[in-house]
């Protein structure tokens, strides 16, 4: 609600001002302004104020709002971002934040189950961007083209022209889980980090929580902010009682029609040392405890301190695999559909024709 209290707070002040003309004269002509400008006295002036105040109201939802919160990320963290990212932060989450307008709503009074998705689509660019941004540049470069890019919803990412086919991040699924409400103008964060990757996709999962449960030890590409400092131990059932929805999507990164092994995307992103010749995964110097079946520690990063080796990357990627390998497994899923061979229910147009 503190979005509509600010908004509340202005048109009081506002009014306030218009009224106190009539009795001070320094405010006459400021509110003669807002009265022209309002148009409140002419016919249809009050529909006007209202329109104004419900458009201010549902500002993320407006046209192309949208494109304008997408650019935001994007270009922030690919040329603005005074921090390199360090390579040993690759499975560390980025937080963003957000609120719940009216327009957002569904016919149970809280956030449509439909309206998440635009707002992971923020949060997963922000994430994206940040983890492979050197990548971006180093093909600019390279080919000395300017880098276009295309929203990281249906399509996501980034293209740069080339003899041989565009650079593109492409979304390949999403699922999302829904736990609890979100309710209108509700404050919520968006903790989206790398669960883990295949041959061919990357995994990202997106917790939307509470907000002020979360508390970060340490911020990596914000080096100025201060952590907490753990004087306990984290309580899990706080924190699972505070996560509203929990999202898994995939992501491929192409060339053309070849698709980039995401360890080649870390690699160039210079998010992950060269692998050594002959390398083979030794559970004992990674982090191979813990599993997908109850031990919620088996999934979480635990690469602060350590020496960024082959062995720690693979033990995370393996530990975030074992969710992403159920998600990936519902790609069968497509070959269910039977063209209504056996017929169907019934037809009918979303509004009154299509």
């Amino acid at each position: 609600m503190a979005v509509l209290s600010k908004v509340a707070f202005l048109a009081i002040a506002a009014a306030a001002m218009v009224g106190g003309a009539r009795k001070e004269g320094g405010f006459k002509e400021l509110g003669n302004a807002l009265v022209r400008w309002s148009g409140v006295a002419e016919k249809g002036g009050i529909w006007r104020i209202l329109a104004i105040l419900f458009a201010l109201g549902n500002l993320k939802n407006l046209p192309f709002v949208w494109h304008l919160r997408f650019v935001r990320a994007f270009s922030y963290q690919l040329y603005y971002q005074p921090t390199p990212i360090p390579p040993s932060s690759l499975f560390k989450p980025i937080v963003t934040s957000t609120r719940t307008p009216i327009m957002e709503m569904d016919y149970n009074l809280h956030k449509s189950n439909s309206t998440y998705f635009s707002d992971m689509d923020i949060s997963r660019t922000h994430l994206f961007t940040a983890l492979i941004r050197n990548a971006i540049h180093k093909n600019s470069r390279l080919t000395g083209h300017r880098r276009e890019f295309e929203g990281m919803g249906a399509t996501e990412g980034t293209a740069a022209s080339e003899k041989r086919g565009k650079h593109m991040i492409a979304l390949g699924g999403i699922s999302c889980m829904f736990k609890k409400e979100i309710l209108p103008y509700q404050k919520f964060e968006m903790w989206t980090r790398l669960l883990s990757w295949d041959r061919k996709w990357f995994y990202l999962v997106t917790h939307l929580v509470r907000p002020g449960v979360g508390a970060p030890e340490s911020y990596s590409l914000q080096p100025w902010k201060k952590g907490v400092k753990r004087v306990e131990k984290v309580d899990r059932e706080k924190l699972k009682g505070a996560v509203f929805a929990t999202a898994l999507a995939k992501y491929v990164v192409k060339k053309g029609r070849i698709t980039i092994p995401p360890e080649q995307a870390l690699l160039d992103a210079d998010m992950v040392p060269i692998k050594p010749e002959g390398w083979t995964y030794n559970p004992d110097l990674g982090h191979a405890n813990g599993s997908a079946n109850g031990d919620v520690g088996g999934v979480l990063p635990q690469t602060e301190g350590e020496e960024w080796t082959w062995d720690i990357i693979e033990a995370e990627r393996l530990r975030g695999l074992q969710f992403a390998e159920n998600f990936a497994a519902l790609e069968g899923l497509h070959e269910v559909w039977d063209g209504g061979e056996k017929g169907v229910l019934g037809e009918y147009p979303d509004l009154l024709w299509a």
